[in-house]
């Protein structure tokens, strides 16, 4: 078989939205200068991206930090086993995680007795939302009822349908659903902590067989991310996100806009402790990590990272 990442076997990249960087990176040939080439193939929903995953469809993912422990961890978890995926690097914050809601429901107090539609109810960004709802006086299972929808752009078309009574989006979808008069209740900044979203992650498997090639991948995409940072840049990465998304121009550079946030892109992709175990406070607050999990997600958080990440601190 040929190598991965060459153009005979490139890198398939299993995606829930093709962010500015990932865009700039396959468009303006920042991971072909690298001698990587990569595919970006859209996933339905985290069940189906790591279902996908494991059966060896796609060699990296975007996925959450969050789905990442949830399947490292939990035996618990829709494939009932856990599997060696590892974090490597930070895509981004969140995009602008935001509870939205259809116009007759005006706050998050509104919600109150009405279903809430999230991309899995015991991954991702679910416990975001739980939490955003806990604050307003909101329990789960108590005073709304949860629904799963699929991924964001699946959940950002129905919501015009009214069909829940609340629903998180990101990716600049949350900016276009407020254009659309669906109402904004909140987003991540209230959970008034550090967050990490989306991560690069890999088989550890694959990733020791192939250190050079995810290698050159980073090395990549940060390039690419630089270019996007890029004032000069805005109105070029603008167009490639109409491109690759599917979005006339206005609704584009409202998009990029909104992904360039403080909840956005990482500008570092390193990823610290801090925000790392925030994600793992969520879930535990929650009840997301089984009795007894296959790694431990309260010491060592070496065993989450392809490269031990940085000097974590056994904490929590």
């Amino acid at each position: 078989m040929a190598q991965p990442g060459s153009s005979a076997n490139p890198l398939r990249m299993g995606v829930f939205s093709i962010s500015p960087a990932l865009a700039a990176g396959e468009k303006k040939g920042f991971f072909a200068a690298n001698d990587v080439q990569v595919s970006l193939e859209q996933v339905e929903s985290s069940e189906q991206q790591f279902r996908d995953f494991d059966a060896g469809a796609y060699d990296v993912l975007q996925a959450s930090f969050d789905t990442v422990l949830n399947y490292r961890c939990n035996a618990s978890n829709d494939l009932g086993r856990t599997l060696n995926v590892l974090a490597d690097f930070a895509l981004d914050l969140g995009m602008g995680l935001s509870v939205m809601s259809p116009p007759e429901i005006t706050s998050l107090e509104a919600v109150r007795g009405g279903e809430v539609a999230v991309d899995a109810a015991n991954s991702g960004y679910a416990y975001v939302l739980y939490s955003i709802l806990d604050k307003a006086g909101l329990r789960r299972g108590v005073d709304y009822t949860v629904v799963s929808q699929g991924n964001v752009a699946e959940r950002y078309r129905k919501m015009t349908d009214g069909y829940a009574a609340a629903t998180l989006l990101s990716d600049g979808l949350e900016a276009l659903a407020g254009q659309q008069g669906m109402n904004h209740l909140a987003d991540e900044s209230v959970l008034n902590m550090p967050y990490i979203g989306s991560v690069a992650a890999w088989n550890g498997q694959w990733y020791a067989e192939n250190r050079n090639t995810a290698r050159r991948f980073r090395e990549a995409y940060e390039a690419a991310l630089a270019w996007v940072l890029e004032p000069a840049n805005r109105e070029e990465a603008a167009d490639l996100i109409a491109d690759a998304r599917d979005l006339h121009a206005p609704d584009a550079q409202r998009v990029l806009e909104a992904e360039l946030g403080p909840w956005g892109l990482a500008r570092d992709t390193d990823i610290t402790d801090e925000p790392a175990r925030a994600v793992i406070g969520l879930r535990k607050q929650y009840n997301g990590f089984d009795a007894d999990p296959a790694v431990n997600p309260y010491g060592d958080l070496s065993e989450f990272f392809v490269n031990s990440g940085p000097h974590f601190t056994e904490s929590l």
